[in-house]
């Protein structure tokens, strides 16, 4: 249930504060799209320095059809320090399971293509911790542009796919900008969309994602007095505002946040 995923590339960790990393719910060290070709032994090396300073991460590795992912696999199996996979350019459950069962590690798909989208029922059902949407290499993929109405059908088919194999509510892709005003328009979208986290590129993002992510104080305020006293007409647990209560003070629990 992870708000804030924080993407960092493997040879710009020595370059960002600690603290502002560990501001997110999770960091996800970048082996894939931020380090390139020639760079990828050295990545390697700059996030085993890393794990070395005391850290625990996540990694997002290359794609299944690259020369590299062996490699960055073999170093998740042999690194218990690194917690999980985020697997770039997921585009089939057979992606999936050779993952899990090469870094014996969660796997977050990240999906990127229009082969994704509509593979996604054989990817949720294929073992993934969570899904998330590469919205980037989607766009560039498709050819279409930023706008919202471009990737809503894709980021619903997302929601869908997630919740018909009981999984967490998908990560979106980030906002570009570094601006908190536009990053909170684009999380408050994904999250009524039924999107429970986001990729951040930046402190800022950071910040924002985990409050929008999250139950308001007066949202578990809301909820307890629901549940405490439902609305007369409600037939028990049933009623989709009783269910909504009760998912609030869940997420509120996680992310320990009380009235």
């Amino acid at each position: 249930m992870a708000r804030s995923w924080r993407l960092v590339a493997a040879e710009q960790l020595v370059h960002t504060d600690a603290l502002e990393l560990a501001a997110s719910d999770i960091v996800v060290v970048d082996l894939e799209a931020g380090t390139p070709e020639d760079r990828k032994a050295a990545a390697r090396d700059a996030l085993v320095a890393h794990l070395d300073t005391g850290h625990r991460t996540w990694v997002r590795v290359n794609g299944t059809d690259t020369e590299h992912w062996t490699d960055d696999l073999a170093l998740v199996a042999a690194d218990d320090r690194i917690d999980g996979v985020v697997l770039a350019m997921t585009e089939h459950g057979d992606q999936v399971r050779a993952t899990l069962d090469a870094g014996r590690r969660p796997v977050v798909a990240m999906v990127e293509t229009a082969l994704s989208i509509l593979n996604l029922p054989e990817i949720a059902a294929s073992g993934p911790s969570r899904i998330a949407f590469g919205t980037g290499d989607f766009r560039r993929d498709l050819g279409v542009g930023p706008d919202r109405t471009a990737l809503l059908y894709a980021r619903s088919q997302l929601v869908i796919a997630s919740r018909a194999h009981d999984l967490p509510g998908p990560i979106d892709g980030p906002t570009v900008s570094d601006d908190a005003e536009q990053t909170r328009a684009d999380t408050q979208h994904a999250v009524t969309l039924g999107m429970t986290g986001r990729i951040c590129l930046t402190a800022t993002q950071t910040a924002v994602v985990n409050e929008v992510c999250a139950p308001s104080s007066s949202d578990v305020v809301a909820a307890r007095d629901l549940l405490d006293a439902p609305p007369e007409g409600y037939a028990g647990a049933v009623g989709p505002r009783l269910a909504h209560a009760r998912q609030v003070l869940h997420r509120a629990g996680i992310y320990g946040i009380d009235a």
